[in-house]
């Protein structure tokens, strides 16, 4: 009974491994033909040594069989150990497989990362980048521009010169009046030729006064015919445009040259000292007026007669 336990044991070890069975076929075999002679001598010697007695010869069997399932199951148990141990060997074979293969992965990158940090070596420096410059301040915005002042309107003298001169009428009134002219009756002559022109009454205020660096004399109406110096004439089609001549209420005189204003006015001859009660205007001063403020645009000229 104990020698099929054993092979039965054994059988079941070969069904789980085909080599380990081959083995265990033997060893189970070996442990038979042990048994049947260990049974087989056992049972002589305790038959000579009881006399022949049945009963001590079952007992010797009866050890016999308890023997071989203990050997039975000690067969079994290192078979299972030898399995697994067979299982984790295979287990691990295929592990140190694969770290072969990432090994020889590795290998590849590292000779791969060699070979691209030698051309790196062979690459020149890269020169570093130029410090940002600095960003230009904006400039300020330009002050706005003031306003241009309204242009003066400029005297056309040449078309004046070549055709007959518009003020031409005042000159002549103006000369035939000198001519019979009085100072006891300068007011009553010239308040019908004042009349008839619509004439301004002048005077100089400031003979020297300078603006921008020139004379610039300075000039104010008045509306006594006895204290103006100076006659202005609206000239036709030029509004603020003047033509003036000096009033025949006084003789033209050194302090009428050098402090009325006259020698600013017109271009003249006058020798010091003397008084001139004749006179010819050949041209008018012109003036202008702009802003309530009279300028000598261009002077006139003067030729006095003794």
């Amino acid at each position: 009974m104990g020698t099929e336990a054993t092979a039965a044991a054994v059988q079941t070890v070969g069904f789980l491994h085909p080599v380990m069975a081959d083995v265990m076929t033997i060893l189970s075999f070996v442990l038979v033909v042990a048994s049947v002679a260990i049974a087989a001598v056992a049972t002589h010697y305790a038959w000579r040594q009881t006399g022949g007695t049945v009963d001590v010869i079952e007992g010797h069997v009866s050890w016999l069989r308890t023997e071989a399932e203990r050997l039975s199951a000690e067969i079994q148990a290192s078979v299972a150990k030898d399995s697994q141990t067979a299982i984790q060997v295979a287990g691990l074979k295929e592990q140190v497989g694969q770290l072969e293969i990432r090994i020889a992965q590795m290998e590849e990158q590292a000779k791969l990362f060699a070979a691209d940090l030698d051309e790196l070596k062979t690459r020149p420096v890269a020169a570093p980048p130029p410090a940002p410059e600095p960003e230009p301040e904006p400039e300020p915005e330009p002050a706005p521009e003031p306003a241009p002042e309204p242009e003066e309107e400029e005297i056309d003298l040449d078309a004046l010169l070549e055709s007959k001169p518009i003020w031409q009428d005042l000159l002549d009134d103006y000369h035939a009046m000198r001519e019979t002219f009085s100072p006891e009756r300068g007011a009553e002559l010239c308040q019908p030729l004042i009349d008839k022109y619509a004439l301004h009454l002048l005077i100089c205020s400031d003979h020297a006064a300078t603006e921008n660096g020139k004379t610039m004399p300075k000039f104010e109406t008045v509306d006594d015919v006895n204290e103006a110096t100076f006659w202005a004439y609206d000239i036709p089609g030029q509004p603020n445009d003047f033509a003036v001549i000096p009033s025949p209420m006084f003789p033209y005189d050194q302090k009428m040259h050098e402090e009325a204003g006259m020698k600013e006015t017109f271009a003249v001859r006058y020798e010091e000292g003397k008084s001139y009660d004749k006179l010819t205007v050949d041209m008018p001063a012109l003036f202008s007026l702009r802003k309530d403020k009279w300028n000598i645009e261009q002077p006139g000229l003067l030729k006095l007669v003794e």
